[in-house]
């Protein structure tokens, strides 16, 4: 696990495509149960191919020797409880809500989907109010492997901003020593269903993600993200990342929203993902798997009250107080599992010209919206999508022992349908409809 926290951020540093980090994660992570095998990543050849994976290798065995006075086993030494249930390990206290597995295969799921976040965005932040400054204290809200920490020190550095501290919160310490790797670096143990415990206006940034699962569903937005917003200082900045845990059908060519930046469009076409908004159109899972898989976890998530789609919920907290909140910032993104048949075709999408051009749009995006022409992935596309589907397949999963309860399966009958499953959405392309993970990117400074 350590050594693939100590490559993942070099790759984000050098901007190695994601095809490599495939590779470096295919190398170092333990095998799931996935009764179909999955393509593998495409090739990328040339000395830069070698080059990086022999920094990998070098990478990992300098991370060993450098973490040697940190345990590789961790996880084994540290409370809150754990217990065994279905060959995975997960939190022992019965009241707790949070339902995914706490073990290395979830890490490296977290991880390797973290790693596509970045590439999505472009960077481990997205807020635009830090491009000519750096915060000095920072917090990490459910930091799990801290990783984030890790990516956005980093990212200031290169900048030529130093002298920041981080600070990661997390109900299990599964975090790295980040201080051998140079970090102002402190780990808090704490149960999210209580108030933060430090003192309020601590922090100038503060970082929250993938928090949708931790609590009862009111308390998401009652609670964390307003006790986030305590201990930030005025002015200070509030950045979340959320994903949909339920799967929709993106319809063809989606317009690009109004008040778009050139920027946020270029980054959407180099990673080959869409731009989205509440007007954005969609349909039901086309895919039935994955319509399986969202009736199943809709009512999981009800009898233990979690909402299946947090990015609404979030979107919602950000706009419900506008007294505590300022200079809202958003971005919706849709990432297809795979190749569209759409977008091979280059048929089904409307010209800008029928919608009516956006305001504020220059010449140069209305003419990128207006055409509708073939899109041939490449390699690093396909890498990224790739690492959106299997991440999904990596999650449904770890939330197999209720899936499978709501589906009413015996087990033969649950490994049947999850080996059909897997070979459709694996190696038939069962997705080519344009089925996809939603994400989210909420950010605002707070009001003095």
């Amino acid at each position: 696990m350590l050594s693939l926290l100590s490559f993942a951020t070099q790759y984000l540093a050098d901007d190695i495509p994601l095809t490599l980090i495939w590779r470096g994660y295919e190398q170092l992570s333990p095998p799931v149960r996935l009764n179909s095998t999955p393509k593998a990543a495409p090739s990328v050849s040339g000395e830069s191919k070698d080059f990086a994976l022999e920094r990998l290798r070098t990478t990992s065995s300098a991370s060993s020797k450098q973490n040697r006075n940190v345990s590789t086993d961790y996880m084994t030494s540290i409370s809150p409880p754990f217990v065994h249930r279905h060959g995975r390990r997960f939190l022992g206290d019965p009241t707790l809500p949070y339902p995914l597995p706490i073990d290395l295969v979830e890490l490296h799921r977290q991880t390797l989907r973290t790693l596509m976040l970045m590439r999505v965005h472009g960077a481990p932040i997205c807020s635009p109010f830090f491009e000519n400054s750096a915060p000095k204290r920072v917090l990490e809200v459910a930091c799990g492997s801290a990783l984030w920490s890790s990516a956005c020190h980093d990212y200031f550095k290169r900048q030529g901003y130093s002298n920041i501290s981080f600070t990661g919160v997390d109900i299990a310490a599964l975090s790295p020593d980040l201080k051998a790797q140079g970090l102002d670096w402190r780990f808090v143990q704490h149960d999210l269903r209580s108030a933060l415990p430090f003192p309020e206006g601590e922090f100038d940034f503060v970082f929250v993600k993938d928090v949708g699962l931790t609590a009862p569903e009111p308390a998401l937005g009652e609670n964390i993200l307003a006790d986030a917003l305590r201990v930030l200082r005025p002015g200070g900045v509030i950045e979340v990342w959320e994903s949909d845990h339920l799967f929709r059908t993106l319809l063809p060519h989606p317009a690009i929203p109004p008040g778009t930046t050139e920027e946020d469009v270029d980054q959407a076409e180099n990673s080959a993902t869409y731009i989205i908004s509440p007007s954005t159109g969609f349909a039901k899972a086309q895919n039935k798997f994955l319509s399986d898989c969202n009736t199943w976890l809709q009512q999981a998530f009800d009898k233990h009250h979690l909402t299946p789609v947090p990015c609404a919920l979030t979107g919602w907290t950000f706009s419900s107080d506008p007294e505590a909140i300022g200079h809202i910032g958003t971005r919706r993104i849709a990432i297809p599992f795979g190749e569209v048949r759409w977008e091979r075709e280059g048929v089904g999408g409307e010209s800008t010209a029928s919608r009516g051009h956006l305001r504020g749009k220059s010449v140069a995006m209305a003419e990128k919206q207006s055409k509708v022409e073939p899109r041939t992935l490449t390699a690093d596309q396909i890498a990224l999508r790739r690492t959106a589907l299997t991440t999904t397949i990596q999650f449904i999963e770890a939330l197999e022992p209720m899936l499978k309860v709501e589906s009413g399966k015996r087990q033969d009958e649950w490994d049947r349908w999850w080996a059909s499953m897997t070979s459709d959405l694996l190696e038939q392309n069962g997705t080519f409809n344009g089925e996809c993970l939603e994400i989210g990117v909420w950010w605002g400074l707070k009001k003095g």
